[in-house]
């Protein structure tokens, strides 16, 4: 699902009422609650700072880079049109248009058309059911041994992980939905029934940001968001987070080999890339990469990923605990009723 988007337009295409009225507000980010009434001004530049579960619809005034002035506004789809950011679209298209016609009624405003906007950022978020709140915790804390490449894992506080916290391309954060919900809950911002909090529980969420620079290149390379599909949204998600969850199951390190001969152009290339995991376990993720070749590192790496073990079984030298398919990043939970047969 898409657990935020941020969408710009520029000032000066406006008519000169509503963008006066607009700049006025200067300097200041504006929440409006899902109720459509103003809850609180604050004096603060960073917009993309704000969090996705934020449970309204946000807009200021910001600057491009060629120095132009832009209505930004940004919300969870989710929230503004059921209440709560659990489960939601997952259609670029559907969740602008729910942006967009709320941001008229709050801004009193006709504005244009959600394929006109600019789009800066999107959470693209999966869920994944657990059979306990232990399990989640306990497999948030596996994942901050979960490192890839420049993509290191760090932690949030309490049981949050983040990778690539700050940048503007792509970053990633995995967290428990429960205790957000309830803490939004004590705050009187959202109702939902116990029954359901006891589910959300036992929701594992991780949750990819694609950023500002991340649009450009889309741009750059001829393609507008608008037709970006929640297929490609979704493999994305695949893409970023397998490398540190995984795509398949291997619960028996001696069936290793076996998965390395299918995925290996040869078998002495299997039992190589084997004899390299067996290196990792015993000397460590560091001193393995260097008492080889670069290529022939990346070309054992290449088949050990293909035969199912992630960048945190690699660089750990063992397997996950969690690697089950109940979390398995092709299985996640994307309504009430998946989560109430998991």
């Amino acid at each position: 699902m898409i657990d935020w988007m941020t969408l710009r337009y520029p000032l000066r295409s406006l008519p000169g009422a509503i963008s006066d009225r607009i700049r006025e507000s200067l300097g200041s980010i504006i929440m409006f609650g899902p109720d459509g009434v103003s809850k609180w001004e604050k004096s603060v530049l960073d917009f993309e700072a704000l969090r996705s579960d934020t449970p309204g619809l946000c807009w200021t005034v910001t600057g491009n880079s060629e120095g132009e002035q832009m209505l930004t506004i940004g919300a969870s789809p989710a929230f503004l049109a059921y209440g709560n950011n659990v489960f939601g679209p997952g259609c670029p298209r559907q969740g602008a248009a729910v942006l967009v016609r709320f941001a008229q009624k709050c801004l009193a405003a006709i504005l244009p058309p959600p394929e006109k906007w600019e789009c800066r950022r999107i959470d693209v978020t999966e869920n994944y059911a657990l059979g306990s709140v232990r399990e989640v915790k306990q497999f948030l804390r596996q994942l901050m041994t979960a490192d890839a490449g420049r993509a290191k894992a760090t932690s949030g506080g309490g049981d949050s992980v983040y990778w690539n916290k700050g940048s503007d391309l792509r970053k990633g954060k995995a967290y428990a939905k429960g205790p957000q919900l309830r803490h939004l809950l004590k705050q009187n911002k959202l109702e939902i029934s116990d029954d359901l909090l006891e589910l959300v529980d036992r929701l594992a969420r991780l949750e990819l940001t694609l950023g500002a620079r991340w649009f450009r290149r889309l741009e750059e390379a001829g393609r507008h968001w608008w037709d970006l599909t929640e297929s490609e949204l979704q493999e994305q998600h695949a893409e970023y987070f397998g490398r540190f969850v995984g795509s398949q199951e291997v619960t028996d390190m001696g069936t290793l080999l076996e998965e390395l001969e299918k995925v290996a152009p040869t078998p002495g290339r299997a039992l190589a890339a084997h004899r390299t995991w067996a290196m990792i376990r015993a000397i460590g993720y560091e001193l393995a990469r260097e008492s080889m070749p670069r290529a022939t590192w990346y070309l054992h790496m290449k088949y050990l990923r293909a035969a199912g073990l992630s960048d945190a079984d690699i660089g750990a030298g063992n397997v996950l605990l969690f690697r089950r398919r109940e979390i398995c990043i092709a299985q996640p939970v994307r309504s009430w009723a998946d989560l109430r047969v998991a």
